[in-house]
């Protein structure tokens, strides 16, 4: 049994429909739905750790190992913080 898929239409405004556009590129993703395929699963993966209670997102450098915590509003909904 193979994957099914199926075929949606999304309407963006122009500000969405250029990041997107931009995101595609220097991701180097093979098309927009790739994009936004893979950006659902960050954000699934972000939301069931929410979930466990781990809202904060740090990100590290690896060459100054300098931190920065990314904020995401989203994450305490999710944790039902919010």
């Amino acid at each position: 049994m193979g994957i099914k898929s199926k075929r949606v239409a999304f309407t963006f405004d122009d500000t969405s429909l250029r990041t997107l556009e931009q995101m595609t590129d220097e991701g180097r993703y093979n098309s927009l739905a790739d994009c936004v395929r893979e950006s659902l699963q960050i954000t699934r993966a972000l939301s069931l750790q929410a979930r466990r209670g781990y809202t904060e997102l740090v990100v590290r450098s690896p060459g100054t190992n300098a931190e920065r915590v990314i904020v995401i509003p989203r994450l305490l909904i999710f944790a039902g913080e919010k």
